[in-house]
């Protein structure tokens, strides 16, 4: 989907107008307009503006993994920043991190599991 799709999608996601998108990102409305319709490509400064009002990375936003969803929603940004750290991780350590994703998210699943568990220690 190219940038300029996002740009809409996540901005009618938020339920916001292309008036409140210009004035949160710093740029006249018509700017909006002509970014949506695809007549300008925002520059990078605006991109960067618009990934941080949209709550999303600027590679979510400005490019568009082949099979991957353009956007990710995670809420907490923390976690968020912490996950986008992963990239630079060796690949064992990488391997580390996915099990214990896995881990937390098996807890979740089976809280029962989790339970029995921690009685057994």
């Amino acid at each position: 989907m190219p940038v300029v799709d996002r740009i809409r999608q996540i901005r009618q996601d938020r339920r916001w107008s292309k008036v409140e998108l210009g004035e949160r990102v710093g740029v006249h409305q018509k700017q909006v307009f002509a970014y949506e319709r695809g007549g300008n490509l925002p520059p990078t400064e605006v991109l960067i503006k618009m990934a941080a009002v949209f709550d999303v990375t600027l590679d979510d936003l400005a490019f568009e993994a082949k099979g991957q969803p353009a956007s990710i929603n995670i809420q907490d940004r923390e976690f968020l920043r912490r996950f986008e750290a992963l990239d630079h991780l060796t690949e064992p350590e990488e391997h580390l991190a996915k099990k214990i994703l896995d881990l937390a998210n098996l807890k979740n699943r089976f809280p029962l599991l989790a339970q029995n568990g921690a009685e057994a220690a």
